[in-house]
């Protein structure tokens, strides 16, 4: 197979030289080879031309008819080698063969080439197999992402029905409680003021009874009504206002709250804080929460700091510290789930709801505590909300 093709190769070359030596000697009968040997220079310089263009070619020798040579022209000094093939192919003119065209052809460079072609395709090959397996596993790897994306997606669809099943139920079971609450609570302030009414009866254990079923109604009234805030928060309404603002107005309402249960407060605001772009309502609804808790644990003689700064990352940070017992370290990281409480009477939603607020800024609250030391919370708002609809992702408690 080799060997045919090599001899192919030499008659292909063979025969577009001879092809061109008939073009060149055309006369007006057969080949003129007098003009060829007078223009044997040109003629010999077309051949060299040829063999530079294929180094795998020795010799090239033209024959007139009679065997004496016209042109020739050498590529190697040993044109004449054991690994040379020899094509040779008739100059025809008018029918009849007017010489010979002889060239020989180097077995040792073709089979160079071919072993050049050989890598070259095994090469190519191999590359090609890598680039298919490489494709196949990138498809393959792809697949997996989109078959586990589909179903996140779908266990996320799932959760969000099912949490909006349950939100949709407690809702609406919240309401179908607070309704016979609020009657219960009526019937028994008129029962009170009838009892009252009664001479013997304006202090006795019946009337402490009363109170006590009052107050309970009223803890079990706050806790659906924390409840239905949690579960169906109103979106957030944002405009530009000054935060120290908002945090020395809420400090002047709970400053009452303060002084009964001998708490201090004191607000540590810095001057030239930025405008924040928040929902006030939210944000003071969030800052009544912290603080309410962080009055409730701090003792007699206590203090609670209210401190505003701006921080290193362009967002605005609120601290709220207090001197009170801290925190387990078992426990904070649940003080924003809902319905956890330490403290007795306490609905366990006032943390959550709060974090619910600052996470609707995309914002975030960490929480320091050491036990007999104090809690510290950390809220960060970023000073301008990002446009596009984006969806808050939820918050995280850190230490």
């Amino acid at each position: 197979m080799a060997k045919r093709y090599r001899m192919l190769r030499a008659t292909q070359e063979a025969q577009r030289v001879a092809e061109a030596v008939t073009s060149l000697g055309r006369g007006p009968v057969g080949l003129d080879f007098y003009r060829l040997r007078r223009d044997r220079a040109e003629l010999e310089r077309f051949l060299a031309e040829r063999l530079a263009d294929r180094p795998d070619l020795r010799y090239v020798t033209v024959l007139d008819r009679f065997g004496t040579r016209v042109a020739a022209v050498s590529s190697h000094p040993d044109a004449i080698a054991p690994d040379v093939l020899t094509a040779t192919v008739a100059l025809m003119a008018g029918g009849s063969p007017q010489g010979e065209v002889r060239v020989g052809v180097s077995t040792e460079a073709i089979d160079g080439d071919i072993e050049s072609l050989r890598r070259s395709l095994r090469l190519k090959v191999v590359l090609f197999a890598v680039l298919g397996v490489f494709l196949l596993a990138v498809g393959l790897l792809y697949s997996l992402h989109l078959n586990r994306k589909n179903r996140v997606l779908e266990q996320a669809r799932q959760s969000s029905e099912r949490a909006a099943y349950r939100v949709n139920l407690g809702s609406g079971l919240a309401h179908e409680i607070r309704n016979p609450l609020n009657s219960m609570n009526m019937n028994l302030q008129m029962l009170e003021e009838e009892l009252q009414g009664l001479p013997g009866l304006e202090g006795g254990e019946h009337v402490e009874m009363l109170h006590s079923m009052q107050g309970e109604i009223k803890r079990i009234k706050n806790l659906v009504d924390a409840f239905l805030e949690y579960s169906r928060p109103a979106p957030p309404q944002f405009e530009i206002r000054d935060l120290n603002e908002i945090l020395n107005a809420t400090a002047r309402f709970l400053q009452a709250d303060f002084r009964q249960s001998a708490v201090e407060l004191v607000l540590d605001l810095e001057p030239l804080l930025p405008s924040v772009e928040l929902d006030e309502a939210q944000i003071r609804q969030a800052l009544l929460n912290i603080l309410g808790n962080a009055r409730q644990v701090t003792p007699p003689g206590g203090r609670v700091r209210v401190a505003s700064r701006a921080g290193v990352g362009g967002e605005v940070v609120v601290e709220i510290a207090d001197t009170g017992p801290g925190i387990p370290a078992e426990t904070i990281d649940k003080i924003f789930e809902p319905f956890f409480s330490k403290r007795a009477g306490g609905t366990g939603l006032g943390l959550a709801i709060a974090r619910q607020m600052v996470d609707n800024h995309r914002g975030r609250i960490e929480v320091e505590s050491e036990q007999g030391r104090g809690t510290t919370f950390r809220i960060r708002l970023p000073r301008r909300r990002q446009r596009g609809g984006e969806v808050a992702p939820p918050g995280k408690a850190s230490r």
